[in-house]
């Protein structure tokens, strides 16, 4: 039996469908995976920016690595939760799944790298994570963003890029990155990257299950 060939139409209406399903997805609370890293960002941030605010020790900058600690294996219980009550993936949940997976491959190789630069004398070279957590993390979420149709995404992303290289712009003139500015706006983008477009899209999905 020959295949239907779809009219422009329908395959506009196949295409919007996959968008609101995987939207839907984003905004189910067993599905929040990075609504759970950026909460833990924020957190952690919050904690390392009071600590070393307040005591101006520089070993709590330790703290930061309570991201991938904490997260990791958090991430790997949604993870199975998900698998468990497993539905049918449409492409842009394949598509989506891949980018994140390489804005997380690259996260490991940058923190291997910066590891490296410390043990041979450079430990500045941490600064670099910051540069990916904005520029990086930021692109992952504007292109979350188009896949979605979802501006809030877009602007979050678009936001972050632009601080990070603002900051890399500061760095090369030699402006100091202080706690009392880069940490706050750190936290900033990534409320505005995941928590309010999470925050949004959860309001569009009740109001259209209305």
């Amino acid at each position: 039996m020959d295949d239907k060939k779809l009219t422009p139409q329908e395959s506009m209406e196949l295409i919007t469908s996959m968008i609101q399903s995987s939207k839907r997805r984003v905004a189910s609370p067993d599905l929040r995976i990075s609504v759970m890293w950026a909460v833990l960002t924020i957190i952690t941030a919050t904690t390392a920016w009071i600590l070393l605010s307040t005591t101006h020790n520089p070993w709590f900058n330790f703290v930061w690595f309570a991201i991938p600690v904490i997260g990791i294996p958090t991430n790997i219980m949604l993870a199975s939760k998900h698998r468990e009550k497993s539905r049918t993936k449409t492409y842009l949940d394949k598509v989506s799944a891949g980018l994140w997976k390489c804005v997380g491959y690259i996260a490991i190789g940058l923190t291997i790298g910066c590891f490296i630069a410390q043990q041979c004398g450079y430990p500045q070279a941490w600064l670099a994570m910051f540069f990916y957590a904005f520029i990086i993390v930021g692109f992952g979420a504007a292109v979350s963003g188009l896949l979605l149709r979802e501006n809030s995404y877009i602007f979050g992303g678009m936001f972050s890029i632009y601080s990070g290289f603002a900051l890399i712009v500061c760095t090369l003139c030699q402006i100091p990155l202080l706690y009392s500015w880069v940490v706050p706006l750190y936290i900033l983008c990534f409320l505005l990257m995941f928590i309010v477009p999470a925050f949004i899209i959860s309001r569009k999905t009740k109001l259209e299950g209305k």
